[in-house]
This record gives structure tokens, C-alpha cells and sequence, in this order.
């Protein structure tokens, strides 16, 4: 038996149970079982993690910046729940073994005590890091830990095609006798998943992994100590699973010293539509109060791009600073939902291959405008300062700034990307989050393009002329003092780090405007 498991079990004998009914009411508080942990999976010339950094499409050689990876097999019973208007209720329960990654200091002198819990995302068939991408540089410098979950069954077969012997026993098996409904019922945002699978079992996974994390003899194998703060994350689909989460189970679940499990919720480009609870629920009607996001009992910072508002008008809600409900929106002009920075983080494409026969691909045939540049508007610059404000509410209750919405015209969600703000003299959305590059411009950013669903992802940029730019800023250390003044304000405003001000104006320096 391994040191882990045998620390496992040890703490396993003085922590509640989760009861298989469920949750009896609105008040009631759980603390969840702990699942069972293996030692860490080994890494050799024939087998590795999937989405290991050494094996990104930009290698990240973690060693050198004074971390370490390890990949461990969990194990647990997971209840399969349905809405309530009391809170979730369990129908059944089931056994599960999923995978998770954790990424942390390699001296626990360095650990920040914060842990960075990220379901990553499965829209790709295949398990993506996006927040781990987007702000890896912010969690190494603050010392934080990461830890990525496989959390659906479409990314457990593509672990096991990717390598069969490795993840031979990750599964999330359907526990109910029979299905609950036919495979062509299943909840399109649940999908691709069968009836033999169970995509709601998510729930106390993620519950499950989170006690583990901060229980002192459990997570010390794992992290070196246990987690002091758990923030949970995610972006698009994973985001919805932190969305909902946060709505209908933050203020049941407590840690080990019965304060809430997660401490904080840190999420981007959520779905209009709430994650269904199991994969064979239908979807909310529209005005249901359960597709705006609840008071989760600790400080929630939710995040929109400016390509993710053709769908997300609907979902705004006001900011609040209550006790139980501390809450705070950004949306960001000028971003789009997916950016180059964050591909670079995620499995190289001959691993991406194996995986699923496909490699990384951002092809947009399909939307308009054709022939555009594509966008790489930095939205990971406001992710780093969102998680520094997220952990000064925290720690010290000092909230983050609030943030006016972008200024959208009527019926908005109705008109095309580009004509659904209200712009300035550069065609720029007005009001949102603000940063250098649209504030100091040598762009127009729009966040999405025409066409299906997909193109909501793709954002382009139409970069002005150089005659535009010398009437814009007559020279270049007029435009070079026009960001520092821009920087300036946004460190102040806590919009931006000092880390990220500073890369900025190496930017602007060397850039070649006008």
C-alpha cells in the first residue's frame, strides 16, 4: 500500500461520509468523503501525462522555474443528483476513477498555501488546461498550486486511446439500473457521452478532490501541505461546471475545518445556459432563475470576453458585496473567447493525435469575415490582475473593482458581433474592463465573427494604417508615453499587475507605431 494511500485512509476514519440521500435542505452542510489516491503515475520514454508541459505545443520545462509535476489516479463513489427547490438531491450512487494534475513548488517553502482547482475542459474530445494556460506565469510567481481534473467521459476516451494501459481504470460509470433516458435524449451540452456513462457524476468529484486537497494527511503527498485556499476555475464549458458549482453547491460543501470547501470562484466565457445537473436533464426554460448565477457564500469574480456577450446579455446580473453574496462581473472589450496564447498550452499535436486522430485545429472556414487577422488581444493580462484582486477579497475582504458592462445597442444579441456595441471614434466597444489596446489603439478589436455557433469563438483584429497611426500619435514616444499614462491608471485601478504593466511598455517600446 502506498504512503498516499495509506494517509488516505487514515484521515478517511475521522471525516463524515457523504450520506447517499443527498442534501436534506438549503442550510445543510456536508463534509465530503475522501477518495482514494494511488501513488503518482510514472513518467517514462513510453508513457507520460497527457497535457504533461513537457509535452505542450510550447514545451514548458517546469524544473527550471521550481516546480514539479505529478499525475495520480483518484477513486470514489459519486452521487448523481437532480434539481430540487431545496438544493440538489441525489437519485443514485456509483463508483468513479478519474486523473488529476497537479503542478506545484517544488520546495513547500515557496507553496503560496492557495491551489488552483481547474475541471479542464472537454470541448475538444480531449482534456484542455485553459485557465492553467492563460495564467500559469501569475500562479508560479505568486507560488500558487494547480491541479487539473478529467471531469467528463468524452476526455476519458481520449486518455485511454491516447494510452490505453496508463488510464485503463478511469471511467464514470453510470450507477442507476437502468437510464435514466434513451441516447438520444441525453442533454446536448452533456454530450458526446452514453447512456453507460454518467457525466453528472462531476459533482462530488469535484467535492471529493477539493477535501483531499485540504486534508492535512492526505494533501501533503500531493502538494507538500495541505491547501489553506481552494478557487476554483474554468473557461466556456468548464466554466459552466464552476458556474454551476458555485449556484448550487458552494454553501453545502464545508473542509475539514467546516468552513466552505472552496473559498473562491474565478471562471470565464460561461455558457448562457446553466451545465445540466445530470446528463439526462433538460434545459432550463428562459427567465428560469437558475441561469443567473447564485449567491455562492464566498466571493465570485465571473468573466466575459467581449466575442462572449452575443450570447450572454441575458445572464448579467447586478455586483454585490453581502456577506452571502460577494459578487463581482467583468467583461472585457476588445477579447475574444479563444486566443493563440492559450493553444501553446495545450497537448502537442502528435499527443493530440493519439488522443483523438485529430490535431490542434483553429479553422474558421466556416465564418465571416474571411481574410481577416486573427486576434491576439492578451486577456490573460486581466486574468493575472483578477486573480490577485480574487485573492485579496479572501484573504483580506478587500473587493475587486467594479467593472461598468460594455454598451451594447437594443436587441443586441440579435445583430452580428460588430455592430452589437456601442463603439468610439476607432470602432472600439465602449465601457467593460479596459486595457492599453483598446484605450491606446493601434486596432480595432472585435471579439467574434458571423455564422454558427462556433465562429462566437474566433475573434479578429483590423489593424490601422500607418497614416492612421501617425495622425493618431505623430510619433512613437507619443504613443510610448500614451500606454505608460494608460498602465499607469490600470495598476492603480487594480486592473492590471505590475508584472504585466511592465511587459506592456517592453511592447510598446520595441513596437513599430507609428
Amino acid at each position: 500500500m502506498s504512503r498516499t494511500r495509506r494517509a488516505v485512509d487514515a484521515v478517511s476514519a475521522i471525516i463524515f461520509g457523504m450520506a447517499t440521500s443527498g442534501f436534506a435542505g438549503a442550510a445543510q452542510t456536508e463534509r465530503p468523503s475522501l477518495p482514494q489516491v494511488g501513488a503518482p503515475l510514472a513518467t517514462t520514454q513510453t508513457s507520460h501525462p497527457f497535457s504533461a508541459a513537457a509535452y505542450q505545443k510550447k514545451p514548458l520545462r517546469l524544473d527550471e522555474l521550481g516546480y514539479v509535476e505529478s499525475e495520480y489516479l483518484v477513486q470514489g463513489k459519486a452521487r448523481v443528483f437532480e434539481r430540487s427547490p431545496k438544493g440538489p438531491r441525489a437519485l443514485a450512487q456509483g463508483s468513479y476513477t478519474t486523473r488529476i494534475l497537479v503542478r506545484r513548488p517544488k520546495d513547500a517553502r515557496r507553496f503560496s498555501g492557495t491551489v488552483i482547482v481547474e475541471p479542464m475542459n472537454p470541448s475538444e474530445d480531449a482534456d484542455l488546461p485553459i485557465m492553467w494556460a492563460e495564467s500559469y506565469q501569475q500562479f508560479i510567481a505568486d507560488g500558487d498550486a494547480w491541479v487539473g481534473i478529467t471531469i467528463k467521459p468524452n476526455t476519458i476516451a481520449a486518455l485511454k486511446a491516447f494510452d490505453p494501459v496508463r488510464y485503463a481504470s478511469v471511467a464514470m460509470p453510470n450507477p442507476r439500473p437502468a437510464p435514466a433516458c434513451a441516447a438520444s435524449e441525453i442533454n446536448a451540452f452533456s454530450r458526446p457521452t452514453t447512456t453507460a456513462d454518467e457525466s453528472g457524476l462531476a459533482w462530488d468529484m469535484i467535492s471529493q478532490i477539493g477535501m483531499l486537497l485540504k486534508s492535512p494527511a492526505a494533501a501533503e503527498p500531493l502538494l507538500g501541505r495541505p491547501a489553506k485556499r481552494l478557487y476554483m476555475t474554468g473557461q466556456s464549458q468548464t466554466a459552466g461546471y464552476a458556474r454551476l458549482y458555485a449556484s448550487l453547491f458552494s454553501q453545502h460543501e464545508v473542509g475539514p475545518d467546516d468552513k466552505p470547501l472552496y473559498d473562491g470562484y474565478l471562471y470565464s466565457g460561461s455558457p448562457p445556459w446553466q451545465v445540466p445537473i445530470n446528463q439526462c436533464q433538460k434545459d432550463l426554460p428562459a427567465g428560469d432563475p437558475g441561469l443567473i448565477t447564485a449567491p455562492a457564500g464566498v466571493p465570485v469574480l465571473e468573466i466575459f470576453t467581449q466575442g462572449d456577450m452575443g450570447t450572454n446579455v441575458s445572464t448579467r446580473r447586478p455586483d454585490s458585496d453581502t456577506s452571502e453574496d460577494r459578487f463581482r462581473r467583468w467583461e472585457v472589450a476588445g477579447a475574444a473567447h479563444v486566443d493563440p496564447w492559450e493553444a501553446l498550452s495545450f497537448a502537442n499535436d502528435a499527443d493530440m493525435a493519439r488522443a483523438h486522430g485529430r490535431v490542434n485545429d483553429n479553422a474558421d472556414e466556416v465564418c465571416s469575415p474571411r481574410g481577416t487577422t486573427a486576434t491576439d488581444f492578451p486577456v490573460r493580462y486581466i486574468f493575472d490582475a483578477a486573480w490577485r484582486d480574487l485573492d485579496a477579497w479572501v484573504q483580506h475582504g478587500i473587493g475587486p473593482p467594479h467593472a461598468p458592462q460594455l454598451q451594447t445597442v437594443p436587441n443586441s444579441e440579435s445583430l452580428p458581433p460588430d455592430h452589437m456595441f456601442v463603439v468610439d471614434a476607432h470602432g472600439n466597444a465602449l465601457g467593460g474592463v479596459r486595457s492599453s489596446y483598446v484605450d491606446v489603439p493601434t486596432a480595432r478589436w472585435i471579439g467574434a465573427k458571423s455564422g454558427p455557433f462556433i465562429c462566437l469563438f474566433h475573434g479578429y483584429k483590423i489593424p490601422m494604417s500607418h497614416a492612421q497611426l501617425e495622425q493618431l500619435y505623430k510619433d512613437h514616444a507619443t504613443y510610448v508615453e500614451k500606454v505608460r499614462a494608460s498602465v499607469r491608471g490600470l495598476v492603480s485601478g487594480k486592473w492590471l499587475t505590475p508584472a504585466d504593466g511592465a511587459s506592456i511598455l517592453r511592447e510598446a517600446g520595441t513596437s513599430a507605431v507609428p
